[in-house]
């Protein structure tokens, strides 16, 4: 009997070390999945894949990361993907490469970036996108509120054009452009919220002047009757703007983006209004993003955090271009 006893007594003690080694074990684990070791600012270098230098919008977005990484104290590496879908995998991997604490990237192809994405990740290497889009396991997307922005085109439209039986055009983007896409939901669903049509509505095949100028062209043969158009692009938008012109009709035309073109069409009476996408506060936000992770320790995976937009008409023209100016040191009408 008392042999008995201690074999149960073995048996329950054994049994008890194995539940507190477990349990002591998956502690370690669950801290070791989710505990990362916090850095002080001096120890962060972040690294950005810049989709190009070429444009304004691009170089408005890396100030934006350039003066965060100095207010936070941060030091910063970035490369030029000069439009190139493979110079962007190889810029990330060379980012991975210096071992940088965070990456920002504003992708030129968004959904070939994955793989480069998943390999930082694997790394400890927390990445934000900045605009455009994302694929793989992107910690955040900060993004302008591109829904927001139709809406503004088409209450803007609405408040020039008061007959609701005269329709509207929309010039809208490849549906590979998911997250620019949502501009022309947004305008769409306005429309239908105020009552007004969008009698024809096609997809701008060339991304340029020359497209939306071909574009507008199609949508005219399609609904010579309306009054109003919507482009989800600056520099097709000013291309319509243009076909409208040399036409010598009274079309209203809105673009998307603020770009250099679209600033100076406004002030020339060619383009009525734009949405102002804010790329200095897109790429400011993609760091402040990463500092929140990296320093602060709080936890972000695949959020979308987005930027605001701002309707620019002639009337807030020139105060509009002061604020850029004062920002980014860019003239928002080029140089």
């Amino acid at each position: 009997m008392k042999r008995y006893m201690k074999i149960v007594l073995y048996a329950a003690l054994a049994i008890a070390l194995i539940i507190t080694f477990t349990i002591a074990g998956c502690k370690t684990g669950t801290e070791a999945a989710t505990t990362k070791k916090l850095l002080k600012p001096e120890e962060v270098t972040i690294g950005f894949s810049l989709w190009t230098m070429e444009f304004t919008f691009f170089q408005n977005v890396e100030k934006g990361v350039k003066d965060a990484c100095k207010a936070f104290g941060f030091k910063y590496v970035m490369l030029d993907q000069k439009s190139d879908a493979t110079q962007m995998v190889q810029d990330m991997t060379t980012l991975v490469n210096q071992k940088v604490s965070g990456i920002v990237s504003t992708p030129v192809d968004p959904g070939a970036m994955g793989p480069a994405v998943q390999k930082a990740r694997d790394a400890g290497i927390p990445v934000v996108c900045a605009d455009i889009g994302k694929s793989g396991p992107v910690n955040a997307l900060i993004i302008s509120n591109n829904f927001q922005g139709g809406q503004l085109a088409a209450e803007f439209l609405s408040k020039l054009i008061t007959d609701k039986a005269i329709p509207f055009g929309l010039g809208n983007l490849k549906p590979q452009w998911t997250y620019a896409r949502q501009r022309g939901e947004g305008f769409k669903a306005k429309c239908d919220e105020l009552g007004y049509t969008i009698k024809s509505e096609i997809i701008v095949q060339s991304p340029s002047a020359e497209g939306g100028y071909d574009t507008m062209q199609q949508i005219l043969s399609a609904a010579p009757d309306i009054a109003g158009a919507f482009f989800t692009s600056g520099r097709e938008a000013v291309g319509a703007a243009n076909f409208v012109k040399s036409q010598n009709l009274d079309i209203k035309v809105v673009g998307y983006n603020g770009d250099p073109e679209e600033f100076n069409a406004i002030k020339d009476g060619i383009l009525a209004a734009t949405v102002l996408q804010q790329p200095y506060v897109i790429g400011y936000k993609a760091v402040e993003t990463l500092k929140e992770i990296l320093v602060d320790g709080k936890s972000y995976e695949n959020v979308e955090i987005p930027a605001e937009v701002k309707l620019v008409t002639p009337e807030n023209l020139e105060q509009i271009a002061k604020e850029i100016m004062d920002s980014t040191g860019n003239s928002a009408f080029g140089t």
